[in-house]
C-alpha cells in the first residue's frame, strides 16, 4: 500500500532488524537517565538552549502536516528549537528510534508509526515520566478519549499523551451497489441483521468474473493481519492482557471463534473468491493510492486513514457502513487505533520537549494533524470540529455516513500492537507468517495455528519480560 491509506501502510513484516535490536540493548543496558525530577511546580532539569529532535514518519503524506504545527510551535514557542527527523513508518522507524536511543540523543517526541507502543520501551526503563509535568502545568487530561488516556499509563505512571483515532468501518462503492441492485448495508451501528453472513453474501452478488478472471470483487481481504482473529468475536489472547499490558499467555489456537474468523477471511480469498489475493491486490492497486480507488471493490474494510485520499474519488460514488457483526450476533471485537506522543529519558532539553509534547495534543495542533490530515482528534472537544472541516472535502457523504466514522471508537477496543510491551515481536517473529501462510491455502486455519502455537508461546515467553 502506498499514500494515505492507513497508520500501518509502510509496516515491514519479518522479524526485527538486528541493527534495531542491538541498538536498544545497548540502550537498556547503559546507566539510566534521570527521571524527571522534584516536586509539582518546580522547573524539571534541562539545557535550554539544546535542540528538540522530533522523531517524525515520512513517505506517508503526512511530513507537510506536521511541518504545518511545528511552524506555529515556533511562532508560540521562539525559544525552543525543534529538529524535525523524518523516518519512513514500519521497521525503519523503529530502527532509527532504537539507534537515536544508543546514541544518547533520543526524541524529545515520538509515536508509534510502525507496530510498537510506549510500553515496549517503558519495559525496558527507558520512557519518560510526565506525571509531574503534567500537573505543573494543570494539563486537562480530561479532554482525552478515555480509552486513549488510561493506555498512556503504565504501572501507574502518565508516560504519554494521545495523538489521534483510527477507527474502522466498511467503505463501499455505492455505484458497484447500484449496477448490481443489491441493497446498501447499513449505517446503524446497532443493527443485528448485519453478520458476517450477511457480509459474505452481499460480496458473492457484487462479485463478477470473465470466464476464471475475476474482474470486480465483493471485498477486499478483510485483514492481512492479526486482526482477521477477530472478526467473529475471539481473541489471541486473554482479556487480562489489555489491563496488564503484557501478551503472557496465547489462547488462539483453542478459540474456536479465532480460528473460524481466519478461515472465513481465508475463504473468501481462496474459496468464495469474492477477495482478491495477495498478488491480486497489487495487480489492481497499480497506479492508485488504494485499492478502493480501483473501483473494482465493492466494500472495503479500512480505516478512516484513507478519506484524504477518498476525497479525490470521482470516477465513482462511495460511502461508509458498519462493521457486521459476528455470525452468532454475539458483540463486535474490532480495533480503533490510538496513537500517543511520548518520550525517551535523557533527552537534552527536557522543558522544551515537553512543550513541544504539550503542544502537539493541544487543539491548536490538533485542527492541523491529525485533523486536516484525516484522523480524528484524540481531544473530545474536538469532534464536532472534526466533523465540520471533512464535511467540506466529502460532500458526498450524508449525516448517517458521518455517524458512522464518528460512532465507531464506541464500538471499538484499542488495539494490543500499541498498547502492549511485546505485541510487536510476538506478531512479526510467529504469528504473522502462520497467517501469511493460511493466506496462500498452504492448509487450514486451525492446522496452521496449532503448529505454530509452540512458536508464538516461545516468542511470547522470550519477550514478555523484556
Amino acid at each position: 500500500m502506498s499514500g494515505r491509506l492507513s497508520r500501518r501502510s509502510f509496516l515491514q513484516q519479518g522479524t526485527i532488524a538486528v541493527t534495531g535490536l542491538g541498538a536498544l540493548w545497548l540502550a537498556a543496558c547503559a546507566p539510566a537517565a534521570p527521571a524527571t525530577g522534584g516536586q509539582s511546580g518546580a522547573a524539571p532539569a534541562a539545557a535550554p538552549g539544546a535542540p528538540v529532535p522530533a522523531l517524525l514518519r515520512s513517505g506517508s503524506g503526512e511530513e507537510d502536516f506536521f511541518k504545518k504545527a511545528l511552524d506555529l510551535f515556533k511562532q508560540k514557542h521562539p525559544e525552543v528549537e525543534v529538529s524535525p527527523i523524518f523516518a519512513p513508518g514500519g521497521q525503519d522507524y523503529n530502527t532509527k528510534l532504537d539507534l537515536m536511543i544508543a546514541s544518547g540523543d533520543p526524541p524529545a517526541i515520538y509515536a508509534p508509526f510502525s507496530d510498537r507502543g510506549y510500553r515496549y520501551y517503558a519495559a525496558k526503563g527507558l520512557s519518560q515520566s510526565i506525571d509531574d509535568l503534567a500537573t505543573r502545568d494543570n494539563l486537562d487530561l480530561k479532554d482525552f478519549h478515555p480509552d486513549g488516556i488510561k493506555g498512556c499509563h503504565w504501572q501507574g505512571k502518565l508516560m504519554a499523551l494521545p495523538l489521534d483515532l483510527w477507527p474502522h468501518l466498511i467503505f463501499i462503492n455505492k455505484t458497484l451497489f447500484k449496477d448490481a441492485g443489491v441493497p446498501l448495508p447499513p449505517t446503524d451501528w446497532t443493527d443485528k441483521s448485519w453478520t458476517t453472513d450477511k457480509y459474505l453474501e452481499t460480496a458473492k452478488a457484487l462479485t463478477k468474473a470473465t470466464g476464471d478472471t475475476v474482474t470486480q470483487y465483493g471485498s477486499n481481504q478483510y485483514s492481512s493481519g492479526w486482526p482477521a482473529g477477530w472478526a467473529f468475536g475471539g481473541d489471541w489472547w486473554p482479556q487480562d492482557t489489555y489491563e496488564t499490558g503484557i501478551i503472557a499467555k496465547f489462547t488462539g489456537d483453542t478459540d474456536e471463534k479465532t480460528l473460524g474468523a481466519v478461515q472465513w477471511v481465508a475463504d473468501m480469498i481462496l474459496k468464495d473468491k469474492v477477495s482478491p489475493t495477495p498478488a491480486q491486490t497489487q495487480q489492481l492497486q497499480t497506479g492508485v493510492p488504494s485499492l478502493f480507488m480501483s473501483g473494482k471493490i465493492a466494500m472495503y474494510m479500512g480505516n478512516i486513514g484513507s478519506l484524504s485520499n477518498f476525497a479525490d474519488i470521482k470516477q465513482f460514488e462511495w460511502g461508509t457502513a458498519a462493521i457486521p457483526f459476528p455470525p452468532d450476533g454475539s458483540d463486535r471485537h474490532q480495533h480503533v487505533w490510538i496513537d500517543f506522543w511520548s518520550m525517551i529519558k535523557g533527552v537534552k532539553n527536557l522543558e522544551g520537549a515537553w512543550q513541544l509534547l504539550k503542544f502537539m495534543v493541544s487543539s491548536d495542533a490538533q485542527k492541523i494533524y491529525p485533523c486536516e490530515y484525516g484522523p480524528q482528534s484524540s481531544l473530545l472537544s474536538l469532534g464536532s470540529y472534526w466533523v465540520d472541516l471533512q464535511r467540506k472535502k466529502l460532500s458526498n457523504l450524508s449525516d448517517d455516513e458521518f455517524k458512522v466514522m464518528t460512532e465507531a471508537p464506541k464500538y471499538e477496543q484499542i488495539d494490543p500492537e500499541n498498547w502492549t510491551v511485546n505485541m510487536s515481536v510476538v506478531n512479526s517473529e510467529a504469528l504473522q507468517p502462520a497467517l501469511d501462510r493460511v493466506w496462500l491455502g498452504q492448509g487450514s486455519a486451525k492446522d496452521i495455528i496449532t503448529e505454530a502455537a509452540g512458536d508464538i508461546r516461545k516468542a511470547i515467553d522470550k519477550s514478555k519480560g523484556s
